[in-house]
């Protein structure tokens, strides 16, 4: 079983194994949070399956449309091919407009190169007062520093108003993240306390109201994801960023919260007013802890953005963690990484997409798995079903996780049921 080691030695680049407990949020979900906007997806029929059986399962189909390519059409360019799709699309979904198209397209158009921005400027010729945005599905980009996730918040985040820079309001957008901070966490009372509104994309239903998020005085950059994004309006819109991610580490909370004020300006101490929440998360460890005992827990990246630091934290308040369950080091996550390496050798690193976990070997069924992904791997008994942060931030939030421990150790979770009610990624 492989120990914890140096980033460069751990992970092995090999054949994949996808496993289907693979749960977060895909590239059709996210561009979903555009209000009054709809989906092209122009692609082979292989490719176009998997999206489309998901997009049924999630209830998305209604916003969503193929345009399957084949051979010849790959050869000879598609791209009138799409100029008359989308005048079909619209056609079709008349009376009703949307303000947004999203044109997305498979990896090979990667190695076709479409004149993509040729492209979108005909499409907006033909069909004035909707904005289209060309959008990639390639996981050939996996590995780069711009992977679809990334590129496709960019696209999206770029469709916030020019117009609006300059013109500051009280509010902070969270981006990055594709739930919103839970309508409970402290960081809304505490930035409702210097008079400052929270605002995520996911709140909005129409695609002016999304506007207003260009008018923002700050974007608190909550998923690393988000940081191109972030940067792109800070040049277009004149919006600063702080990148503060989630953490449940209570000093490091502490250090974020000192970082946000810092970024809005607020000299002092902006701490003070969070005590009883610091209080009651300390109390909440407290029982949670009490609550698990002894029993191995295994830290899974589906579940949080750094799972190094969460596993860390929960060393550090007591808690039992035998396996960190990712296929990468985060580079935000690499202190805590060599933090395990120093003071937890016996932490296991486990790659669920490594093609040996198909043997499962790695099995610890009496154990409490923090993510999906690492519960079916080892077949644990106990099940905390997060992804990705689940809208959690702050003392708030690691209040939250500590209840959900107490919760999930309370009773044995049904792995198939919980992987049969996920549906596929989209």
């Amino acid at each position: 079983m492989p120990q914890l080691c140096k980033p460069k030695f751990c992970f092995e680049n090999t054949l994949h194994y996808s496993s289907p407990a693979h749960g977060d949020w895909g590239i059709v979900q996210i561009g979903m949070l555009v209000p009054e906007s709809y989906q092209l997806f122009v692609c082979p029929s292989a490719c176009g399956r998997h999206a489309a059986i998901g997009a049924m399962q999630h209830g998305l189909k209604n916003r969503l449309s193929f345009l399957y390519v084949d051979q010849s059409d790959i050869i000879a360019g598609y791209d009138s091919l799409i100029v008359d799709a989308v005048d079909e699309l619209f056609r079709a979904l008349s009376p009703w407009k949307p303000k947004v198209a999203l044109i997305f397209v498979s990896c090979l158009d990667d190695l076709i190169g479409t004149d993509h921005e040729a492209l979108m400027s005909r499409l907006s010729e033909a069909h004035p007062g909707v904005l289209f945005r060309d959008c990639h599905m390639n996981p050939i980009s996996l590995d780069s520093d711009s992977p679809p996730g990334v590129t496709l918040q960019k696209r999206i985040y770029s469709l916030l108003g020019a117009d609006a820079a300059g013109k500051r309001e009280k509010a902070v957008n969270c981006v990055g993240n594709f739930e919103a901070i839970a309508p409970e966490s402290d960081l809304h009372g505490f930035l409702g306390g210097l008079g400052y509104e929270t605002r995520h994309i996911s709140q909005y239903r129409r695609f002016d109201d999304f506007q207003a998020m260009a008018r923002s005085g700050l974007n608190l950059v909550i998923g690393p994801g988000g940081l191109q994004a972030a940067r792109q309006m800070e040049a277009a819109l004149g919006i600063p960023y702080a990148f503060l991610p989630v953490s449940y580490r209570l000093e490091k909370i502490a250090q974020n919260y000192e970082a946000l004020s810092g970024a809005l300006g607020i000299s002092g101490s902006a701490t003070l007013v969070l005590g009883p929440a610091e209080d009651m998360a300390k109390a909440k460890i407290a029982e949670a802890r009490s609550a698990a005992g002894d029993i191995p827990v295994i830290v899974d990246n589906s579940a949080v953005v750094k799972p190094f630091e969460l596993a860390r934290a929960l060393i550090e308040y007591g808690f039992r963690v035998e396996r960190v369950v990712t296929g990468e080091c985060p580079e935000i996550d690499g202190e805590n990484f060599e933090w395990l390496h120093e003071n937890a050798p016996s932490v296991e690193v486990i790659q669920p997409e490594h093609h040996n976990s198909v043997r499962f070997a790695d099995r610890l069924e009496e154990s409490l798995a923090i993510g999906l992904d690492g519960a079916y791997l080892t077949g644990s008994k106990y099940l905390l079903d997060m992804i990705d942060d689940g809208g959690m931030y702050g003392y708030r939030g690691v209040e939250t996780l500590m209840g959900r421990i107490i919760d999930a150790v309370s009773r044995e979770a049904d792995l198939k049921a919980v992987i049969d009610s996920y549906g596929l990624v989209v």
